[in-house]
C-alpha cells in the first residue's frame, strides 16, 4: 500500500504535485516592492523604478523570504501553529490512515502548487539625474505545478489501492511541474527620458545572467487511464515528457555527483515604463552632489513591465524522456522495483516500449522562467499616504514553463524615511483573498501577504512572510551637518493651479 503511493509519485508523476524545495523572495513582497523607497529591490516589479525612487542610493544588505501555496493539501486551522512547524524539530499533525502530516481538499477541480524563494544577497543602486543603475546578486527557487488532475492528486494521496476511484476511466490533458534551483547576477539602468512641466516618462530593463544547480518539468500532453486495483492499472494512451538536470549520479544516487556544480545557464530580461503626474514642474539644473538631487513627489503614476522573460538551458547531466503515444495493461506494478534514476528510466523504458533505451530521446533540456505582464498604479492621497494597485498577469514561453499566478492587488500605505507601513489587500489567482501587513524601520523591514495563513485564522495551505536588511540615502538629504542643501523634498518650480 505504502509502496503503490511512491510509484506513483516517482514513476509515474515525477512528483508532479510536490516537486518543490523551498529554499529561502516571497512571492511579490508587496510592502517592499511597492514602496517609493524600495530601491534595487523596486526592480522585482518594475526596472524603472530605480529612477523614479525617492533614493539616489540603496544597499541591499540582504533580502529573504519564503513562500508556498497550494490548493490540495492543507493543515486544519485547529491543528496548526507557525512556531512549532518552523522550528529547528518542526512538528506535524496526522490525518489518514497513513497518518498524512497534512488533509487534502476534496473538489473535482484541478489543482495547483507554486513556490517562488529567493535570497536577494548584497545589492547596489545609484541615481544620477537622468540615469539610475542597480547591481544585483541572489538566488532563486522557482516551481510551479499546473492543470494537476483531482484523480492524480488523490492516487498521491492515498496510493493505488484508493477504492473510490477504481474502475473508473480518467481522461486528463495539458498539464505539468516546472522547478528551478539558480543563482543570478543582474545589472539593471533605468532613464527618465523625457521631463517637461508635470509629465515625468522614465524607461528601465534589468539584464540577468542565470546559473543552474537543478531543473526539471514534466509535460503530459494526454492521459487515459483506470486503475482496476492496488497492483493492477490500465495505462490506454500516455503522451508526455520529462526532463532533468540535477547534481546526482542516476547509477548510484551519490548526492551532489563528481561533475560540475553548475548543470546550466541562462539569460533573462525586465523591462518596464513608468509615466509620473508630478505636483510641481521640472527645471534643469546642475546638481553639485549626488546627494542634493531634489524628489518631486507625484499626485499619480502608471507603470508597464514585462517580467522575467529568459530561460535556462541545462546541457550537463541533463536526460529527457519522452513517453510518445504509448500504452501498457500493467498488471502487478506494485512488484516495481528501482534503485536509482537511471534504473526507473530503464525500466519505464522497458515497459512501454521493450527497449531500456528507447525513452531517452535528448542529452539537454530548457526551462523558462515565470514570465509575467503587470501594470502597477499609485496615487498620492495625502501627504504621507499612498494608494497603490498591481496587476500580474502570467506569459507562458514554452512547454517546460514555470506558471507563474495571476494576482491583483490593492496596496495602501503610510511611508516616511525612517517608518513605514502597509496593508496590502490581494487576490491570488483570481480566487484567494490575502491580507499582508508590512513595516519598515530605518533599515529593517519584516512582513507578509497572507495573515491569514501565517497566523492560522483560516486553514493553511501555504507560507509567506518576508525580512530586507537595506542602507537608505534619501534624495535632497545630505546629513545634518550640510547646512547649505535645502531641505528634503523641497523644489523650486511652478506648483500645479488648482
Amino acid at each position: 500500500m505504502q509502496h503503490s503511493r511512491w510509484i506513483i509519485l516517482r514513476s509515474t508523476l515525477f512528483a508532479i504535485f510536490f516537486s518543490l524545495a523551498i529554499l529561502i523572495q516571497s512571492q511579490e513582497m508587496w510592502g517592499i516592492t511597492a514602496s517609493n523607497y524600495a530601491g534595487s529591490t523596486g526592480v522585482l516589479l518594475n526596472p524603472s523604478s530605480i529612477i523614479t525612487s525617492k533614493l539616489y542610493m540603496d544597499i541591499n544588505v540582504a533580502t529573504a523570504g519564503v513562500f508556498l501555496e497550494n490548493n490540495y493539501a492543507y493543515i486544519h486551522q485547529k491543528d496548526y501553529a507557525l512556531f512549532s512547524i518552523i522550528s529547528s524539530k518542526p512538528k506535524f499533525p496526522k490525518y489518514g490512515p497513513d497518518e498524512m502530516p497534512f488533509d487534502r481538499y476534496t473538489g473535482k477541480n484541478n489543482k495547483f502548487i507554486y513556490s517562488s524563494e529567493q535570497i536577494k544577497g548584497p545589492s547596489f543602486m545609484i541615481a544620477m539625474g537622468r540615469h539610475a543603475f542597480a547591481l544585483h546578486t541572489g538566488a532563486r527557487a522557482l516551481g510551479s505545478a499546473y492543470g494537476i488532475p483531482y484523480d492524480i492528486a488523490n492516487f498521491g494521496y492515498y496510493g493505488l489501492d484508493y477504492t473510490p476511484q477504481h474502475n473508473k476511466n480518467f481522461t486528463s490533458s495539458n498539464f505539468g511541474s516546472t522547478a528551478l534551483v539558480m543563482g543570478e547576477i543582474g545589472l539593471s539602468y533605468a532613464y527618465a527620458f523625457r521631463k517637461l512641466s508635470l509629465d515625468d516618462w522614465s524607461a528601465g530593463i534589468t539584464v540577468k545572467r542565470l546559473f543552474a544547480i537543478a531543473g526539471g518539468y514534466l509535460r503530459a500532453n494526454d492521459l487515459d487511464y483506470m486503475v482496476l486495483n492496488d497492483t493492477t492499472i490500465n495505462i490506454k494512451n500516455l503522451n508526455a515528457e520529462v526532463g532533468y538536470s540535477i547534481p546526482l549520479d542516476y547509477d548510484n544516487n551519490d548526492f551532489p555527483n563528481n561533475g560540475p556544480l553548475i548543470k546550466g545557464g541562462g539569460f533573462g530580461v525586465d523591462l518596464g515604463i513608468t509615466y509620473q503626474h508630478k505636483i510641481l514642474s521640472y527645471q534643469n539644473k546642475r546638481i553639485s552632489k549626488l546627494c542634493t538631487q531634489r524628489y518631486i513627489d507625484y499626485s499619480y503614476k502608471i507603470g508597464v513591465s514585462l517580467l522575467d522573460f529568459g530561460y535556462v538551458n541545462f546541457k550537463k547531466n541533463a536526460q529527457l524522456q519522452s513517453f510518445e503515444n504509448v500504452s501498457k495493461y500493467w498488471i502487478n506494478i506494485d512488484t516495481l522495483n528501482y534503485y536509482n534514476f537511471n534504473e526507473l528510466s530503464r525500466t519505464l523504458s522497458q515497459v512501454f516500449y521493450g527497449d531500456p533505451d528507447s525513452s531517452l530521446v535528448d542529452s539537454k533540456i530548457r526551462v523558462y522562467l515565470p514570465a509575467a505582464f503587470s501594470i502597477q498604479g499609485d496615487y498620492k492621497v495625502y501627504r504621507n499616504w499612498y494608494a497603490g494597485a498591481v496587476f500580474i498577469y502570467p506569459i507562458r514561453l514554452g512547454k517546460s514553463f514555470i506558471r507563474r499566478p495571476a494576482q491583483v492587488a490593492l496596496i495602501p500605505r503610510y511611508e516616511t524615511p525612517h517608518l513605514e507601513f502597509s496593508l496590502p489587500l490581494s487576490l491570488y489567482d483570481y480566487h484567494h483573498f490575502r491580507l499582508g501587513v508590512s513595516v519598515r524601520y530605518h533599515f529593517l523591514t519584516f512582513g507578509s501577504d497572507d495573515l491569514f495563513g501565517l497566523f492560522g485564522v483560516n486553514n493553511f495551505t501555504g507560507l509567506d512572510f518576508y525580512v530586507a536588511v537595506k542602507i537608505n540615502f534619501r534624495k535632497g538629504n545630505c546629513g545634518r551637518f550640510s547646512r547649505s542643501v535645502p531641505c528634503e523634498n523641497e523644489e523650486y518650480g511652478i506648483r500645479k493651479r488648482r
